[in-house]
């Protein structure tokens, strides 16, 4: 879909209305069972960021790293959980998994 100059999958509107509602959440107060509403925000505007930035992404294995790092917010401090993903990234591009 482009919107002006800028061209957006459907992964990056899904992540764009995913971190909205989260935002709402913070916002006016809901509940988010257990998962922590700031980590969250924070894990999917990083997420937004590396996929927008580099759009030649392999889905399947960056899905697969998105998903374990978005459920090991519900065991680990935030900042481990960032670690882990960048971590993860960086060594899926070097041996060009993703």
């Amino acid at each position: 879909m482009y919107i002006g100059p800028f061209y957006f999958d459907t992964k990056e509107i899904f992540l764009i209305i995913t971190a909205i509602l989260i935002g709402l959440a913070m916002f006016f107060g809901w509940s988010l069972w257990w998962f922590d509403k700031r980590a969250l925000l924070t894990l999917v505007i990083l997420i937004l960021f590396t996929k927008g930035l580099l759009p030649s992404i392999h889905n399947e294995a960056f899905f697969i790293l998105a998903i374990v790092a978005i459920f090991l917010t519900l065991y680990l401090p935030i900042f481990q959980v960032v670690l882990f993903y960048f971590i993860s990234f960086f060594l899926f591009r070097l041996l060009k998994v993703i």
